[in-house]
């Protein structure tokens, strides 16, 4: 769940952020024209400034029921499979449990916590092997974790074969409790399995595995792809203020995200707050962007009492679910804030009252999502890492086509200011209004950094696929002779000293991949200030 920072006042939450209310140039970002390269001397499909993803890999067993026995092979080992898929459920539940932070009122407060997180649906099995009494079978996996970049040294680890290997005592529960995964009624949300710690588990329900665990090949910076997004000549966002038992922040911070869209230069859709229904329609403002014009439309929803919204009610429940469906049946960018967890997605509306309004990661594999459009998801909430995999093993997306922003932690639900740095990063302007991409890392840093006490560890699935050069950079103008940035072409587009002269066309990037033959991904500075600003694209010879 979200956690509260209660020692922040509203006043000081709202001016931390980045962007201050009334400032017309407040997403400006624009380019210095005195860059110079750095030597690189001189500068201090999941990508993270603050975590990383690990392998975890083991031996297993699953056994068939009894009657099995006497089935041909083939119907055995199909029956074996099925088993295998459900044990690697359970050891991903497990590993969780073990990894991941817990409130002190936790009941298994002391077991573990490492703000760690393994990769629910991330699974491989390795090979499947029948043992004599032929119901028997052993297999070999291989999970996905994410934690900080610090995990191995917290954990009790030897060495085995080579690698760095830890201990633990998983649950065991029965062939026909693995089955129960209805949503709301898997079989993990029952004791003992809920809040495990084997310390307080009898012999006969837990087992001992030995888990080896490398650091996977990391990912490497790059941008959203905002061309792609904006092609169509609009950018939809739509941004969802989950149910909150704290202090009703569903209401306080949908109510202080309108104000701030309205200071934000955003036409508002209704006339306050108060006048607002799911119905009410988008706020709306343009940007330019590499010589366009780009209408950008921005929804908010939230449970709000007495409407069709009301987070108590089933009704409302089911129409705030059916809207975050349609959000994700359409839109190209959607945003959560709100309440989250291990195995768990979207707390829409009041888990107290009813079991509406809950959209599960379950329910996030299997959305009519739209195969061949570019989508970007903001999962903020405490320990939503394992949504990002639910998105990506949604067929329609197979993987691409969507990045997903989660956190390995607990995050701040006192503030609506990551929804608003996200935006501030996703529309960052030049000084003339022109849309100017960032890096991903400059956000993610900032999220991590602005989490007031807390640390969400937030991180982008998907980044693969995502440009590692700005989007609307001019390739085509590299290495030709300019006086200033305009010449190379839009924001992004620089005109570089290369230290021997002469200035020369370049783009901003994120890593060696995107800038092409005969370049490579490079620090620059503003000569002025002697201050590294970014990176981009720099001739090898």
């Amino acid at each position: 769940m979200r956690t509260t920072a209660t020692a922040l006042v509203a006043a000081s939450v709202l001016s931390a952020g980045v962007l201050l209310p009334g400032c017309a140039d407040s997403f400006d970002d624009s380019d210095p024209e005195d860059s110079v390269f750095v030597d690189d001397s001189k500068a201090d499909d999941y990508f993270s400034t603050s975590a990383v993803e690990y392998v975890v890999e083991g031996k297993s067993t699953v056994k068939l029921d009894a009657s099995m026995a006497d089935k041909p092979a083939a119907e055995r080992l199909e029956a074996a499979k099925k088993l295998v898929g459900l044990k690697q459920i359970s050891i991903a539940w497990f590993l969780t449990q073990y990894f991941v932070s817990k409130e002190g009122d936790a009941g298994n407060a002391s077991f573990g916590g490492f703000s760690g997180i393994a990769k629910a649906g991330a699974f491989q099995d390795q090979g499947i092997t029948e043992r004599a009494d032929k119901l028997t079978y052993d297999f070999t996996f291989r999970q996905l974790a994410a934690a900080g970049k610090s995990l191995t040294s917290q954990l009790p680890i030897r060495t085995v074969a080579g690698k760095p290997t830890f201990d633990l005592e998983i649950g065991t529960p029965s062939n026909a409790e693995m089955e129960q995964l209805e949503t709301n009624r898997e079989w993990y949300r029952n004791a003992p399995w809920s809040e495990w710690n084997p310390a307080n588990v009898a012999a006969d329900k837990k087992e001992k595995i030995a888990f080896a665990i490398t650091r996977e090949k990391a990912s490497t910076d790059g941008f959203f792809d905002l061309e792609r997004l904006t092609a169509d000549g609009k950018l939809d966002i739509d941004v969802y203020f989950g149910w909150d038992y704290h202090s009703e922040y569903h209401l306080k911070h949908s109510k202080s995200f309108f104000s701030w869209l309205k200071d934000q230069g955003f036409k508002a859709p209704a006339s306050s707050w108060d006048a607002m229904t799911k119905d009410t329609g988008a706020f709306t403002r343009t940007v330019k962007a590499d010589g366009r014009t780009i209408n950008v439309e921005v929804r908010f929803y939230f449970g709000k009492p007495g409407t069709a919204t009301d987070p108590d009610t089933d009704a409302g429940g089911k129409v705030l679910e059916d809207l975050a469906r349609k959000s994700l049946e359409t839109r190209d960018v959607i945003v959560y804030s709100g309440h989250s967890g291990p195995f768990y997605g979207f707390a829409l509306a009041n888990w107290r009252k009813t079991e509406e309004g809950d959209l599960d990661d379950a329910d996030m594999r299997v959305i009519n999502m739209p195969s061949d459009k570019l989508q970007l998801i903001v999962a903020e909430g405490c320990e939503t890492y394992q949504i990002g995999e639910a998105f990506k093993e949604n067929p329609n997306k197979a993987g691409k086509n969507v990045d997903v922003i989660t956190t390995m932690s607990f995050s701040n639900a006192s503030s609506p200011a990551t929804v608003q740095n996200f935006l501030t990063h996703l529309l960052a302007r030049d000084s003339t209004g022109r849309l100017r991409p960032q890096p991903v890392s400059k956000l993610l840093t900032q999220l991590d950094n602005e989490s007031w006490g807390f640390a969400p560890m937030y991180g982008l699935h998907g980044i693969d696929d995502n440009p590692k050069v700005v989007p609307f950079a001019q390739i085509a103008n590299f290495g030709k002779s300019c006086r200033v940035n305009a010449d190379c072409g839009g924001p992004g587009n620089l005109c570089v000293s290369t230290g021997t002269g002469g200035k020369t066309c370049t783009a901003a990037c994120a890593a060696d991949p995107g800038c092409g033959p005969g370049y490579t991904c490079k620090a620059v500075a503003s000569s002025a200030s002697s201050t590294i600003y970014g990176r981009a694209c720099a001739k090898t010879n």
